[in-house]
């Protein structure tokens, strides 16, 4: 039963089924690196698996519950600080080019500012890994408690900042693929982001406005 198995989890040690997955995960047998490829072998194996890990956790349903909430969404905004920060960067270019009133913010005190004021009609996306950055967690909880439809993206089903969300996408930590090499930890994040587009230009209107700025660029 689902009671056994969670009772199994913290048994061991780890807060939830989720959380046993991951470990367990983490505890693979590294594949033999040809010499001859070395390092690039090395990277291509780390991001082959982040995706693999990332692919499991992925819940579709709520991915098809954010595009429908980005769809009806006044205005959208997203928080994020640091590496997370780059990513809500990239996600907001891409929205914006779908013709999404979208700002991404990274500053806390903007955060604090901006999250005061939002409404009902805002839709606003949390994005950290760890799930504990704390200007994040704050800036989604005040605006949750305005009233705004609020998500999260992160790596750990029971951290903090999904206290805060109405809907929760999970992505892999790259961390538990290796903490020693300095390769990017939002990977796993971009690969959903990239889910989240596609299924976005399924729709003919957000595809024809993505093809007038890419010919407004070709043009210049």
């Amino acid at each position: 039963s689902g009671a056994t198995i969670t009772r199994f989890a913290r048994k061991i040690d780890c807060d939830n089924f989720v959380d046993m997955k991951i470990r367990l995960s983490s505890n693979k047998v590294d594949e033999d690196i040809n010499e001859e490829d070395g390092i690039f072998s090395y990277v291509y194996q780390y991001y082959n698996e982040v995706i693999e890990r990332t692919k499991t956790l992925i819940n579709k349903d709520s991915i098809f519950k954010v595009v429908s909430e980005i769809k009806k969404a006044r205005n959208i905004y997203i928080y994020g600080v640091g590496s997370s920060g780059l990513t809500g960067e990239e996600m907001m270019k891409r929205l914006m080019r779908m013709g999404f009133n979208v700002h991404c913010i990274s500053d806390s005190h903007m955060m604090i500012i901006n999250s005061s004021i939002v409404s009902k009609d805002d839709l606003v996306i949390g994005i950290s890994i760890s799930g504990e950055t704390e200007e994040v967690n704050q800036a989604l909880n005040i605006s949750k408690r305005n009233g705004a439809k609020t998500v999260s993206i992160t790596s750990f089903e029971t951290s903090t900042i999904n206290n805060y969300a109405d809907i929760m996408l999970l992505v892999y930590n790259p961390k538990f693929v290796d903490r020693m090499k300095f390769i990017n930890s939002q990977f796993s994040a971009m690969y959903l982001i990239d889910l989240i587009s596609i299924v976005l230009l399924e729709d003919k209107d957000l595809s024809n406005k993505m093809q007038i700025t890419i010919d407004a660029i070709i043009k210049n």
